[in-house]
């Protein structure tokens, strides 16, 4: 997986004119601090889409790693390290579904689908049809589920309900609705039928505005122990059309890969002026090329590394630590090894952890197309229970005009959780977070492409985490933890932030 010497020295060699380009003058000042510019991060997120599906155990993800290893150690990160990790490695080889009713066995319909990931290996599975829901899986014992998969309409007002502060200035969030990437069954669409008996699930999904059925879900990297198939909405009609028509059987066929293989963590450090230290992730797998998850997370993580390389250590805040972490499409099996593996450190040491997924376009269903607006996906940024952080927060969001941002608790969302549904659910409550995240409807489909970035965020969420950063300069580990409260916050934020250091 290594890549070549030359390639790692090439690399060494552009950030070193690029560096000596970004003096304060022509007398020898202090090297200027260095932004990425938009093209340079969205070059970033072009490269590593294009080199395809971006799986765990992939050769797409295999590259991921040594791509981002090099250009940590290219931007003069230190302590640059792979951390090996084991990730089930899903591949879908074949599968299909036929149809056809018991009186006219000759008459045999196949019905386009997609294979469901994490669900079992058959050769060919024939059962009956039946159709279910989570509230009626009494009758499914030896039957293959034919179960609706509803998408979650998620008004805004909704939202507000749980947020801790919002910034909308244009009061469109009072009406809008965001259509979100799952279900209410979220990452579980099959358990319940399996409980009922069920030897096969087909699930159809419902509530994407473009017909689909490229749906990575579940991802928990769980095996579960019948079949699935996806259906896209009008595949879905079709078969609930013959099903009306009598009682029908089915032939499910699912042959794929479940292997258990290597992966890493990649993670680089900048010392700083203190012993505390300042997380800053996201992770390099994916379930498609994916542009958004999160090619984007990548950029944004780099385009960090690259602004703090640029700054001298003595006037660096904390020590700072860069984590692009795999198996995110596995069960967070890269995060879960870290969190093991540093849990003294993030318990104790760590300031903040900063987690940045999906720089996302909002898109909209146009005549069975999915289209790419204007606007920026909603934004939600859950933040700990920390009165100075939750300010910081809502400082740079008014300072970089991120609007349709949403701070959210660290906990509560949804409803009974114990911890945030990002890959910072890993760290809290064990340090303070601050966890960007947008949640566009085609996360895990292969429609999450190029288009989808929201380019003119790039800049500005890169600003906001360095904002964010600086304006704990003069907090430690401990000081952020002592000021941890329980909801509700006795004083409002405010959105008067300081003036735009940058």
């Amino acid at each position: 997986m290594r890549r070549s010497i030359c390639y790692r020295a090439l690399l060494l060699a552009c950030w070193a004119i690029l560096a000596a380009g970004c003096s304060d003058d022509d007398q020898g000042g202090a090297p200027r601090a260095i932004v990425p510019t938009t093209e340079t991060i969205y070059g970033w997120i072009e490269e590593v889409f294009e080199q395809g599906v971006r799986r765990p155990g992939y050769p797409a993800d295999d590259w991921a790693i040594e791509w981002t290893r090099d250009h940590f150690v290219a931007m003069g990160l230190e302590q640059v390290t792979l951390h090996p990790i084991d990730v089930e490695r899903w591949q879908p080889l074949s599968w299909s579904l036929e149809v056809w009713h018991p009186d006219t066995p000759a008459d045999v319909v196949t019905i386009p689908s997609y294979a469901m990931p994490f669900s079992a290996d058959v050769e060919a599975l024939d059962g009956e049809l039946v159709l279910a829901t989570e509230d009626e899986t009494t009758e499914l014992d030896g039957a293959i589920a034919v179960v609706e998969n509803q998408i979650i309409d998620l008004p805004q007002l909704a939202t507000r309900a749980f947020a801790t502060w919002e910034y909308d200035p244009s009061g469109e969030l009072q009406t809008h609705v965001q259509t979100l990437p799952f279900s209410a069954s979220f990452n579980q669409p099959m358990e319940p039928y399996v409980e009922a008996g069920a030897i096969g699930f087909i699930g159809i999904l419902r509530g994407f505005p473009w017909d689909t059925d490229r749906y990575y879900v579940p991802y928990d990297a769980e095996e579960r122990p019948i079949p699935g198939l996806w259906l896209s909405s009008s595949n879905g009609d079709r078969l609930l059309q013959i099903i009306e028509q009598g009682p029908t059987r089915g032939r499910i066929v699912l042959r794929r890969e479940l292997e258990t293989v290597r992966s890493y963590n990649v993670t680089g450090v900048l010392p700083g002026a203190g012993d505390d230290w300042v997380i800053i992730g996201s992770h390099h797998d994916g379930p498609w090329a994916s542009a958004v998850e999160d090619a984007s997370g990548i950029a944004l993580v780099l385009a960090q590394a690259q602004y703090w390389a640029s700054v001298p250590r003595e006037q660096r805040p904390h020590n700072l630590m860069f984590l692009l972490n795999g198996g995110h499409m596995a069960g967070g099996a890269g995060l879960r090894s870290f969190v093991a593996n540093n849990r003294d450190l993030i318990a104790e040491d760590v300031v903040v952890e900063i987690h940045l997924e999906h720089a996302a376009r909002e898109a909209r269903g146009v005549d069975g197309e999915l289209v790419p607006t204007d606007a920026p996906e909603v934004r939600w940024w859950f933040t700990s229970f920390i009165p100075d952080l939750e300010q910081a927060v809502a400082d740079t969001i008014c300072r970089r005009d991120l609007i349709r941002s949403f701070i959210m608790p660290p906990e509560g969302f949804p409803p009974g959780s114990s911890n945030p549904p990002t890959d910072a659910a890993f760290f809290h409550p064990l340090s303070p977070i601050v966890s960007f995240l947008t949640a566009p409807m085609y996360l895990f489909d292969e429609q999450d492409t190029l288009d989808k970035i929201h380019q003119p965020s790039l800049v500005p969420l890169t600003l906001a985490t360095i904002d964010i950063v600086e304006a704990l300069r003069d907090q430690t580990a401990a000081s952020l933890r002592a000021q941890i409260y329980q909801p509700p916050r006795a004083t409002p934020l405010d959105c008067t932030p300081e003036e735009d250091p940058q």
